[in-house]
């Protein structure tokens, strides 16, 4: 007996209203490379993407996905609210604790450092009620190891992000809070979009691939490779961090370390993905694993990528890769499961309790994919242009980029409100009555 999220669907939608916040910033000019890389408005615009975006989308996927993982209900499931209220809060109160910083009247600095409390909180109790989940499960697959690394990372990049908020509010001073100040913010985004987003999606992918695809699940070498080597990688920042506070110094071979087994952990993911498209049985491939290919090839490019610019201290190289990171592979990757997701979550609440009982349309039918496809084609072509351009110094060039994939997204949305209300469904099911938006029914599947 399962059952869907209820909550899902709300941070789906959080998320996608902060995509556009954050994209509607960069197409307007007022993030990086307009602004300074550590400038309030980039960072503003950074953790729209980190925090706002992929972060509640992740966690809405865990919500739903955690328990198909590991063949088990969701532990503690009704505070799933909480969790989204504490995390939008403290986005809010963060984005306004940069503004102040940026001189906007009337925000006093300490507001910084509560955001990030309130941060703290949500991703807290998200972590326990995950947690919980897993470790009371009847089995423990391979992805859902993936997902408790993840776990960890998103507690130390959120303990560490209100150190960082509190230092720069002015809460504490001396030595530590220039150390953690200066030297903190790759560890910082290390566990973040390293240990936290990207493990997650690999855990969260490896199902869902390998269930759309109609492939069997990936065992052997390479998935143990890429686990062991994401360890490894956290193990090295874990131990980066521990020196910093310590003694207030960077210990750059912890990051080097890092950055060596991360790579080894994306090829190692990178091939075995490549084997589950290849060994599918569902021949045929639907427009959002269509569209997964270009996420998942924009993985390898984008940490190749970041390895060198930083090997080479190029500010203009890490602003590209990070933006191919977080737009192409995880955003990306959001996107495209998105597509399916969504008309899923929507066939299980109208029309999986009619099974058996009567005819039901596929999920397939929810959607049009010939209208969507060019959207797809519209996002990653200003993804792969935008990290041209910010390699290239070009700002004007990466607004328009921006722009374009702003436009695409906005396009997308649509498509998803369409399935979502059953907009595109053919005549012959119009008498299904309608969802609700955002929060629909718990109903059990079978």
């Amino acid at each position: 007996m399962g059952s869907t999220s209820r909550w899902t669907l709300a941070f789906f939608g959080c998320a996608l209203a902060c995509l556009v916040g954050a994209l509607g910033l960069m197409s307007a000019g007022l993030a990086y490379p307009h602004a300074a890389l550590m400038a309030p408005q980039t960072l503003i615009m950074v953790h729209l993407v980190a925090i706002g975006w992929l972060t509640l989308l992740m966690l809405g996927a865990l919500l739903q996905f955690l328990p198909v993982l590991v063949g088990g209900p969701l532990r503690a499931a009704g505070w799933a609210p909480l969790v989204l209220v504490l995390i939008v809060g403290g986005l809010a109160l963060l984005l306004a604790g940069f503004a102040a910083m940026d001189g906007w009247p009337g925000l006093p600095a300490e507001i910084l450092p509560l955001g990030g409390l309130l941060l703290l909180g949500g991703l807290g109790l998200a972590a326990f009620m995950l947690f919980a989940t897993l470790f009371r499960a009847r089995s423990l697959p391979l992805p859902a190891g993936f997902v408790a690394l993840a776990l960890l990372s998103v507690l130390v990049a959120a303990l560490l992000g209100e150190t960082l908020a509190s230092a720069i509010a002015g809460l504490f001073g001396g030595d530590f809070a220039m150390a953690i100040v200066t030297h903190g913010v790759p560890l910082h985004a290390g566990f973040g979009l390293g240990g936290w987003l990207t493990l997650a999606a690999m855990g969260v992918s490896y199902r869902l691939v390998s269930m759309f695809l109609v492939a069997p699940e990936r065992q052997g070498v390479l998935p143990r490779l890429a686990w062991w080597s994401g360890m490894a990688g956290l193990a090295a920042l874990c131990t980066g961090f521990g020196v910093l506070l310590a003694s207030n110094a960077p210990l750059p071979l912890a990051l080097g370390v890092a950055a060596l087994a991360g790579l080894v952990a994306v090829f190692a993911y990178a091939g075995d993905i490549a084997m589950l498209y290849r060994g599918r049985r569902r021949r045929a491939l639907e427009l959002h694993m269509g569209a997964a290919i270009a996420a998942f090839a924009a993985l390898p490019i984008s940490a190749v990528w970041l390895v060198l610019a930083a090997a080479r201290e190029s500010e203009a190289g890490l602003a590209a890769a990070l933006y191919l990171l977080a737009f192409g592979w995880l955003g990306g990757l959001g996107l495209a499961m998105l597509y399916k997701i969504i008309p899923f979550l929507t066939w299980l609440e109208c029309f999986a309790p009619f099974m058996g009982r009567k005819p039901v349309p596929r999920v397939q039918d929810l959607v049009r994919e010939p209208r969507a496809r060019a959207w797809f084609g519209l996002y990653f072509a200003g993804v792969a242009l935008g990290a041209a351009m910010m390699q290239l110094a070009l700002p004007p060039a990466v607004q328009v980029a921006a722009g374009l994939q702003l436009l695409a997204c906005l396009l997308l949305i649509r498509q998803f409100y369409r399935a979502r209300l059953l907009a595109d469904l053919p005549a012959d099911w119009h008498d299904f009555p309608r969802p609700r938006l955002l929060l629909p029914q718990q109903r059990s599947l079978l």
